[in-house]
């Protein structure tokens, strides 16, 4: 895994036209992009008169032709390792030897695979040397480390002297996730877990509703959940981990009035709409196994296909028990949709019906797999547009009949009766409905509208339960 030292702007126009001459880009092309790197002049009005000096390169860095000049160097660079790759004394790495699969780039991020003996690793080096003396970038030694399994003493040794790079050790984090060659522990997830508890700790601070915060994790949390579940089939420890997390924030660190399963229902099933973390994971999940199915133009999938299916189909593939965890997760999800419409071309045309031209439909494989409760009509009543959504989840919890209101709070010894009129006990029905207080509320209101029609909870509580 490598890291380049230095950026574009290290780019220089002749480097530039040197490392494109000979390519398929045309020539008008490459004598525009030669004028892009004139001579700068640059004034420092520090003092007077003011300090004027030329600048040295072409670009100068947050230029915006970076990327773009970025990527074209890059492909540049393909070209060549593919080129110094066919030498005979290059040998793939075995995994890669189908695909012929030499580099991955992603940005200035670079890992290149070959099998662990001197000649390969030699001619990758040629790579990385020669296009640093045609374009300025050079590999840091610091930041880049090689990483072997099933190579000998001496010529580990010999491979770490001609690249003088560090050894490095898995799992290691690349883009964010690690990257490991065994099945990752709860620990190598901490990274998501992290990353959750920050934003909340974050928020904490803030002055939230409950409806601010259900909006949080809605959009934050489980935006950031996403980018795991659709890499990693996440064990039940971890989903635990961050519905507690979750569970906390929502009601500030207090004993949850409603379960978290209760939650994670849609709204029309007295849920409030958050998606269950494992759930979701399966249907990302199933996205994945769908795009193996149709083959989908991604590497990825060309190099499952090659590898492990061997060009056979994903239906007929069975797992070894050394196989990753994901392909595993898999096809266990493979055979509980085969096993829930009888055969395989059923489960594969049902999820046909999931799919479009852009893929699967992730929210119709989570309407399949999650569980499902009878709707309830009185949640027609309180999620409207024009209400508050702080409102519309008060009133949630009072039809569900989980207000702290002072009936509910007895086994704190507290006085039961109304902090209104304090005659009567305290419940959410009287509360809003039967108090005198609310009576004069409801009262003017009526009249206000010109209603006659009296309010009360009865039916809505009669339907909750």
């Amino acid at each position: 895994m490598l890291t380049c030292a230095r950026h574009l702007t290290r780019y220089h126009g002749p480097s530039f036209h040197r490392s494109y001459t000979g390519t398929a880009f045309p020539l008008s092309l490459l004598h525009g992009l030669w004028n892009v790197f004139p001579p700068h002049h640059f004034q420092w009005h520090l003092m007077a008169p003011p300090w004027v000096f030329r600048g040295k390169k072409g670009l100068r860095q947050g230029d915006p032709m970076s990327p773009g000049l970025f990527l074209l160097c890059m492909e540049y660079f393909s070209r060549l390792i593919k080129r110094k790759t066919t030498d005979s004394d290059f040998n793939f790495h075995p995994k890669c030897e189908k695909l012929k699969i030499t580099h991955l780039l992603f940005a200035d991020d670079l890992m290149m695979f070959s099998r662990g003996d001197l000649p390969s690793v030699h001619i990758l080096m040629e790579c990385l040397q020669e296009f640093r003396d045609v374009s300025g970038l050079s590999v840091n030694a610091s930041k880049s480390s090689i990483f072997t399994a099933g190579i000998e003493n001496n010529m580990l040794r010999d491979i770490l002297a001609r690249t003088e790079f560090t050894r490095g050790e898995m799992p290691v984090r690349y883009l964010g996730i690690p990257l490991a060659a065994q099945r990752l522990s709860v620990r190598d997830y901490s990274p998501l877990v992290d990353q959750i508890a920050n934003n909340i700790s974050r928020w904490a601070a803030k002055s939230l509703s409950f409806a601010g915060r259900l909006e949080l994790i809605r959009s934050v949390i489980q935006g950031v959940e996403c980018f795991w579940l659709q890499i990693f089939p996440l064990p039940a420890a971890v989903v635990e981990k961050i519905h507690r997390l979750c569970r906390n924030f929502l009601w500030n660190s207090k004993r949850a009035p409603v379960a978290w399963e209760d939650i994670c229902h849609p709204k029309n099933e007295g849920g409030l709409g958050i998606r269950h973390t494992q759930t979701w994971n399966v249907a990302l999940l199933a996205r994945v196994l769908w795009n193996i199915h149709r083959k989908a133009d991604t590497l990825w999938v060309q190099w499952v296909d090659a590898v492990y299916l061997k060009g056979g189909s994903v239906w007929d593939w069975q797992p070894k028990k050394g196989d990753s965890p994901l392909l595993q997760r898999l096809a266990e999800i493979r055979n509980r949709i085969i096993n829930a419409f009888g055969t395989t071309e059923a489960a594969i045309q049902h999820m046909a019906g999931w799919s479009s031209s852009k893929g699967l439909d992730t929210s119709q494989a989570y309407e399949y797999f999650r569980p499902k409760r009878a709707k309830q009509p009185w949640q027609t009543v309180i999620w409207k547009a024009f209400i508050p959504p702080k409102y519309s989840f008060i009133l949630w919890l009072g039809l569900r009949g989980r207000l702290s209101t002072r009936d509910r709070l007895m086994f704190l010894q507290e006085d039961s009766s109304c902090s209104l009129c304090i005659n009567m006990q305290e419940t959410a029905k009287h509360l809003f409905f039967e108090c005198p207080f609310s009576n004069f509320v409801w009262t003017n209101i009526r009249q206000a509208w010109h209603q006659t029609a009296h309010v009360h909870t009865t039916q809505c509580g009669e339907m909750a339960h």
